[in-house]
C-alpha cells in the first residue's frame, strides 16, 4: 500500500507548479480521527490543535529530519 500511495505522490510531484502543490511527505493512519478526543468536529472538520495534542508522536515523526519507515516520502 505504501508503495501505491510513494507512486501517486510521484505523479503529483511530477506535475506540481510551486511547493504548495506537492506532497513531500504522508503517514497512513491505523485508526480514525475521534470525535470524541475533539479531532474532528460533529460537521466533519478537523480540529488541527486537537490532532497536535493528541497524536504528537505522529506528528513528530513526519517532521523528523530522517523519518522512520512508517513515513511515506515523495522522493
Amino acid at each position: 500500500m505504501r508503495a501505491a500511495f510513494r507512486e501517486r505522490f510521484a505523479r503529483v510531484l511530477a506535475s506540481a507548479t510551486g511547493s504548495s502543490n506537492r506532497i513531500a511527505r504522508a503517514i497512513l493512519l491505523d485508526t480514525p480521527l475521534s470525535i470524541d478526543r475533539g479531532e474532528v468536529t460533529d460537521k466533519g472538520s478537523i480540529n488541527q490543535r486537537a490532532v497536535l495534542e493528541h497524536r504528537t508522536e505522529t506528528i513528530e515523526a513526519l517532521y523528523a529530519p530522517v523519518p522512520p519507515a512508517s513515513v511515506i516520502t515523495s522522493v
